[in-house]
């Protein structure tokens, strides 16, 4: 019969295969889950107190030459012990890449006055994003979910497991709005697609809460129903 312990870490690992199926190898001898992108990577080792009262041990992380291990480390530390929590490394890991990306981004911008007129000056856009949670069950974070700062952000929550999220409106109202919620301590928060384009619901406007996932492609419409589904992968 299966250690408790050992059964929870495969269920752990075969989600994440499954949600990353080209970019997660796990190496069972090892204890070792590496995650890579087209120019980044990540390996990290379950020590064999993983899931009862340890972390993950980073042995590497890389953007190209930048090194970014500490930063995985402090982000890692923060987080549950006993938990699983590989899925959250993961997106630790893909938002320090993207900080890592803006800092030298933000570098290069300074001193182009010019540039930052004409984007002060362009009329706003629109955005669409989608996120998958691992679960949305906390009262507190369902009401936050459902209440935009910008009345102009409208979208469809999904509790439960797993959770699901869209916002569509004025473009820097919806990155807000999830900029706001990522800051909460999930287990799981994956922005799955970004879209330059408003989206209309079938409720209208405003942010509203459906019990099942088929109530949220309902509410997408056909016009955007394969493009969701795409995003949730189930398809």
């Amino acid at each position: 019969m299966m250690d408790p312990q050992e059964d929870r870490l495969q269920t752990e690992i075969s989600l994440l295969e499954s949600m990353y199926p080209e970019q997660v190898q796990y190496h069972g001898k090892a204890r070792e889950v590496s995650y890579r992108t087209e120019d980044a990577t990540f390996t990290v080792r379950l020590p064999s107190e993983y899931l009862i009262s340890a972390l993950p041990e980073v042995l590497a992380a890389r953007k190209g030459r930048a090194d970014l291990r500490e930063q995985l480390k402090q982000r890692i530390k923060q987080f549950e012990i006993a938990e699983e929590i590989l899925d959250s490394v993961i997106l630790a890991f893909n938002e320090t890449v993207e900080a890592a990306d803006s800092t030298r981004a933000d570098g290069r911008s300074n001193g182009d006055e010019h540039s930052a007129h004409a984007a002060h000056s362009a009329p706003e856009g629109k955005a669409t994003i989608v996120v998958w949670l691992h679960h949305l069950l906390n009262t507190n974070k369902r009401k936050q979910a459902l209440s935009p700062s910008a009345t102009t952000v409208s979208g469809i929550t999904k509790p439960g497991y797993p959770g699901v999220l869209v916002y569509s409106g004025p473009s820097k109202a919806v990155h807000e709005h999830v900029n706001e919620l990522k800051q909460h301590n999930w287990q799981a928060f994956q922005v799955r697609l970004e879209d330059d384009e408003e989206w209309a619901f079938a409720h209208g406007a405003g942010v509203k809460e459906v019990e099942a996932m088929k109530e949220v492609v309902a509410e997408v419409g056909d016009a955007r129903k394969e493009v969701f589904m795409e995003a949730m992968r189930m398809k």
